[in-house]
């Protein structure tokens, strides 16, 4: 499924998660792995004495940015060196969030992974910033590593993953699907299905309770639609189960039962920005990815599928009223 994978870089220690996971699905899917940096004008010098303002001059510029691009180089030998396959490096400029866009949609990008966040400091942009803007700018499955990256081993035989993944009933959600089942079975996962119910009458949210009369609806209907999504997994070849909770806070219930389940991975679709507040958490998907405490898998549908959705649903209503 993925031929392409991005890994944008900054070159602090704290990406060394994210690179090894990068590498071990570059070989996993036989895709090559582009490191990518993008340099930021004005240039910052680092590690070198710092000339006054009025002696930095092209030639010094220049060499600086010689100097990166071999840091760069080195740094894609090193990464190549972690599994048999082709890396390539790249030092782009101008503004790091739409530098990255724009690079990943020129070379065919599918799957992207970085940290959530580099170090601090004036001369960095964080990445928690720009994992941000590559979700809702792009149509591109952004893999956000946190460190311990332990849901990949060295080989397929070592690595058994337990991924948790977010439904919210609709069809938009699930098409997060096939990059689950792509990861699954290179991680030799099992997926566990969640669908959160929350009150929606008077009555539901007295008794947050399941098996009284003003739930049987809607738990048959959330237990169909995981039923669904359940199979097309196992079609494909990965283990799976679903369960459905009842909360009045639906990304509390996300995370805890991440927690309980030992989850190595969340996956979850989301709107980003734009689209309507019912479809695909809207909100909710972007606290889980704030707060969640493991490495997740965000997916934001394209927009020509985030309308089918909208009109489909106009419909319904306006066939009830």
């Amino acid at each position: 499924m993925y031929k392409v994978i991005m890994a944008p870089t900054e070159g602090s220690d704290s990406e060394k998660a994210a690179l090894s996971v990068a590498a071990k699905l570059a070989h996993r899917f036989d895709a090559e792995l582009r490191l990518v940096r993008v340099l930021s004008a004005p240039i910052g010098i680092e590690n070198v004495h710092r000339p006054p303002v009025l002696e930095i001059t092209e030639e010094t510029l220049h060499e600086e940015r010689l100097a990166r691009l071999r840091k760069l180089e080195a740094l894609g030998t090193e990464v190549s060196g972690l599994g048999d396959i082709r890396v390539l490096t790249a030092l782009e400029d101008g503004p790091v969030a739409p530098t990255l866009r724009d690079y990943a949609k020129e070379f065919n990008v599918d799957l992207i992974v970085m940290s959530s966040h580099s170090r601090g400091g004036i001369k960095r942009v964080t990445l928690g910033s720009v994992t941000d803007y590559l979700i809702r700018h792009t149509n591109i499955a952004v893999l956000v590593v946190r460190p311990p990256a332990s849901f990949i081993g060295p080989t397929r035989e070592e690595t058994v993953s337990r991924i948790v993944v977010p439904l919210d009933g609709s069809t938009l959600a699930q098409e997060i699907l096939p990059h689950v089942a792509a990861l699954g079975l290179q991680l030799n996962a099992t997926v566990s299905l969640l669908r959160v119910l929350t009150p929606s009458t008077y009555a539901q949210k007295q008794i947050l309770q399941p098996g009284l009369p003003w739930w049987d609806a809607d738990i048959a209907e959330a237990e169909a639609y995981l039923a669904d999504a359940a199979s097309f997994l196992t079609e494909q070849g990965v283990a799976a189960n679903k369960e459905v909770i009842l909360s009045d806070n639906v990304a509390n219930a996300i995370l805890d039962f991440a927690t309980r389940r030992r989850a190595d991975l969340l996956a979850i679709a989301t709107r980003g920005s734009g689209g309507m507040s019912r479809f695909v958490f809207g909100t909710v998907a972007d606290e889980v990815t704030r707060r969640s405490p493991t490495s997740l898998l965000v997916f934001h549908p394209k927009m020509a599928t985030i309308a089918g959705e909208i009109d489909v649903a106009e419909s319904q209503i306006l066939a009830g009223a």
